[in-house]
């Protein structure tokens, strides 16, 4: 029965990821498909670039909300207390389980959100859905790589380059904080799954032709 409930979360948050919101908006907005313009990234950034910061914020809220109802419904599936679902449990090991709960869900929202399934599986590279995760898996490490990602953007002004500093960090202060060596692995897993889907930027980075914020006419 547990394994009907996981692959049934599974299924769900991978559904609910697959709603690109920078896809939907631009098609609603503009009829045109983001990822004809700019970078061609299904994400914030480009949405940035291409329609400006309030459309950019919308991607970005709709990214982590769709994070946040697929673990809502995971512990409404597995029976998990809600009070965890914002509050950090005191207990460590009842801390552990609702983050591995969260976590969970959370990646498949993120495979989701990277290989949509409504979009031909070409996506976004899975930032805010990433975010929208660790906000509920612990709001001081959340707020740690919050401050990080903007002192990053603004001493290189690359987001870029803040997502992938935060990505590298989160398994990092997951150590720090729970000690707990699954944890550990699937947090090195999520900054997996964002490093590679910045691959190209990190090129760029090392070769110096990444684009800045001050660059909105350029693919990101």
């Amino acid at each position: 029965m547990i394994v009907v409930k996981y692959l049934l979360i599974a299924v769900i948050s991978y559904l609910l990821g697959s709603l690109n919101f920078s896809i939907i908006l631009s098609r609603t907005v503009a009829k045109k498909d983001i990822r004809e313009s700019g970078s061609g990234n299904a994400g914030a950034t480009n949405m940035l670039r291409t329609y400006g910061k309030h459309f950019a914020v919308l991607t970005m809220l709709g990214d982590i909300l769709k994070v946040a109802l697929a673990i809502l419904i995971a512990f409404l599936i597995l029976n998990a207390p809600l009070e965890y679902f914002l509050k950090i449990a005191a207990d460590k090991e009842t801390a552990a389980t609702m983050i591995n709960y969260k976590e969970f869900a959370g990646f498949f929202c993120v495979l989701g959100h990277i290989f949509p399934l409504y979009f031909k599986f070409k996506g976004g590279k899975g930032v805010a859905a990433c975010t929208g995760m660790v906000i509920l898996v612990d709001w001081r490490i959340a707020l740690i790589l919050f401050v990080i990602f903007v002192l990053t953007i603004v001493i290189s002004k690359m987001i870029s380059l803040g997502s992938i500093i935060i990505a590298v960090l989160y398994p990092v202060l997951i150590a720090l904080f729970y000690q707990n060596l699954f944890l550990i692995l699937i947090a090195v897993l999520f900054a997996a799954i964002v490093i590679v889907a910045h691959r190209a930027n990190i090129k760029r980075i090392l070769n110096g032709t990444e684009n800045k914020l001050s660059d909105k006419k350029k693919a990101s």
